[in-house]
């Protein structure tokens, strides 16, 4: 069996959970060796306890590997430029979560899934089992609104327009300007959407969204595949994207195949778009709510999507494949 090392930093803090879902992949396909983190009782690849009781501040949002006197880096970071150029110059091969295709890179970044630091085995199965719950409502959407976000406000009350059922709730992260929270919390409450501060435990999350015929979604911060993409592929979701996410990974997902994509015009700057691009929404919306085959058809193909490339093993055996090249 390959032998594989991952080189942890000695004082790796919270974002050693970058690395997570690689790690539990190599585990399956690799005899993984992990050099860096105190040893935890009980856990193989020694990250989820340091993920969850952080020790230190060094940054690992880019980790570094060895294979049979190949060194490789995997980049989970959100941005599309390379997070640590110094291992882009150590690595023989920089695989990058969140590589948009049109950009100008070194030879040597290659694509890969980006993959949620949350999750671990048992939470995965968890997930996969809910490709059988019953559909109770229209439509889920649960976000986090990340201040000021005009985009997500306004996705949020073109949602709240349709004439179905719907569970709707915005998550105001602590952080932001308070009176501008405070003024987006009662613009989105005059439009009939629950507030609230607290994020949702993940299992309550996964709940709410498994009993939606659609599953609004949209990219992250820095218009990245957010961690929740693989949520939702691995439960099956019927996902509809307000705007698909720039990057693309080895096998890109693909709109009208795996997911559906509203394909509003959003500015790389993360801003909102034009007012009109708004209404894209609940059209694409009343139209697929519309056609439950094509629903059925959409969850069944991000349901093999997860199964034959995003998850973890699936994704360690593409990075075992691309050093053996």
């Amino acid at each position: 069996m390959t032998r594989v090392t991952f080189r942890a930093p000695p004082r790796a803090g919270r974002t050693i959970g970058y690395q997570k879902y690689y790690l539990l992949g190599l585990e399956e396909h690799a005899r993984l060796r992990v050099r860096g983190l105190a040893p935890v009782p009980g856990v193989r690849a020694k990250v989820s306890l340091a993920y969850r009781f952080p020790r230190g501040t060094d940054e690992v949002y880019v980790g570094r590997y060895e294979s049979g006197g190949v060194r490789f880096a995997i980049d989970g970071h959100d941005r599309r430029e390379v997070r640590d150029p110094e291992a882009l110059a150590w690595s023989d091969v920089y695989f990058k979560a969140n590589r948009w295709p049109g950009d100008v890179y070194h030879p040597k970044v290659l694509p890969i899934v980006n993959g949620n630091g949350l999750l671990d085995r048992g939470k995965i199965e968890r997930l996969r089992a809910l490709r059988a719950a019953p559909k109770e409502v229209d439509l889920a959407y649960v976000s986090n609104v990340w201040g000021g976000r005009e985009h997500s406000l306004r996705v949020f009350e073109q949602l709240a327009r349709l004439d179905c059922t719907k569970d709707l709730l915005a998550i105001f992260p602590e952080g932001f300007p308070p009176e501008e929270d405070a003024e987006n919390m009662e613009r989105l409450r005059a439009s009939g959407i629950s507030v609230t501060r607290d994020p949702v435990p993940p299992t309550e999350l996964w709940r709410r969204l498994a009993r939606a015929r659609l599953v609004p979604m949209r990219a992250g911060k820095h218009l990245c595949w957010s961690w929740r993409t693989i949520d939702l592929l691995a439960m099956g979701a019927c996902v509809v994207f307000d705007a698909l996410p720039p990057p693309r990974w080895p096998v890109p997902i693909q709109p009208c195949v795996h997911v559906a994509d509203c394909g509003i015009a959003r500015p790389e700057d993360t801003e909102a778009a034009a007012d009109t691009e708004y209404d894209k929404v609940p059209e694409a919306i009343e139209r697929l709510l519309a056609a439950p085959g094509e629903q059925q058809a959409l969850r069944d193909a991000a349901a093999r999507y997860f199964d034959d490339h995003a998850a973890p093993g699936r994704v360690a055996e593409h990075v075992l494949r691309t050093l053996a090249r």
